[in-house]
């Protein structure tokens, strides 16, 4: 399981290249590093598309986004008519996201809690719970995998960065040197994992450096 001194790690990486990684989605970069991104980072726009084709109608529903950055997904979801819950360790990442949600004229329907989902102490089932962009920094998710479990009443949707490939060795020597943890999976240890927590994996697909896989409860 990842460590509380790794966690730390983790939040303290995200809290400081919050903005920067946010500008992602903006577009507030120049011409030339907005190009590179599309190239690069293509499957990152396409995990936020696949989220919002799986989640389908959400009008009234419950959702929670576990490790939910600056609030892209969840404002999104909040604007189709989901009650929405923001979960994340980063302060300035949830900054951002509330910034974001009212902006967007849906912050009544966001809430946001600063926590590691390990840490959250809540009895609430979602009909929808996704982790995108959350498996990177986890050196076992059994234990998230388990709380995420007894808070799902529905559907689980997912992506985990691809082993094997190599931008995921490029990534792991960059996030190396800043001083943060990147893990990355197999198809066989994702199934593990999830059936392991009481999750039942229905479908996994291959988009760029990552796994989209949609999950129920058993």
């Amino acid at each position: 399981m990842t460590t509380s001194a790794e966690a730390r790690q983790v939040a303290e990486y995200w809290n400081k290249i919050a903005d920067n990684f946010d500008a992602i989605y903006t577009g507030k970069k120049s011409p030339l590093a907005r190009r590179l991104d599309k190239w690069l980072r293509w499957d990152m726009y396409e995990r936020f598309n696949w989220v919002m084709r799986c989640a389908g109608d959400v009008e009234g529903k419950k959702v929670c986004d576990v490790g939910c950055g600056s609030g892209r997904f969840v404002t999104a979801l909040a604007q189709k008519g989901a009650t929405v819950t923001g979960l994340d360790f980063a302060p300035r990442m949830l900054d951002l996201a509330r910034q974001l949600s009212a902006h967007q004229g849906v912050g009544s329907r966001c809430r946001y809690v600063l926590t590691d989902v390990l840490d959250w102490k809540t009895e609430e089932t979602f009909d929808l719970v996704i982790a995108i962009g959350f498996w990177d920094y986890v050196a076992d998710p059994s234990g998230r995998l388990a709380v995420i479990r007894r808070m799902t009443s529905g559907t689980f949707l997912s992506a985990w960065p691809r082993a094997g490939t190599l931008r995921a060795l490029i990534r792991r020597v960059r996030l190396k040197i800043t001083g943060c943890p990147v893990y990355f999976w197999r198809p066989e240890q994702i199934k593990a994992y999830l059936e392991q927590a009481g999750f039942r994996m229905d479908s996994i697909e291959i988009c760029g450096q990552l796994y989209f896989v949609k999950s129920t409860p058993v």
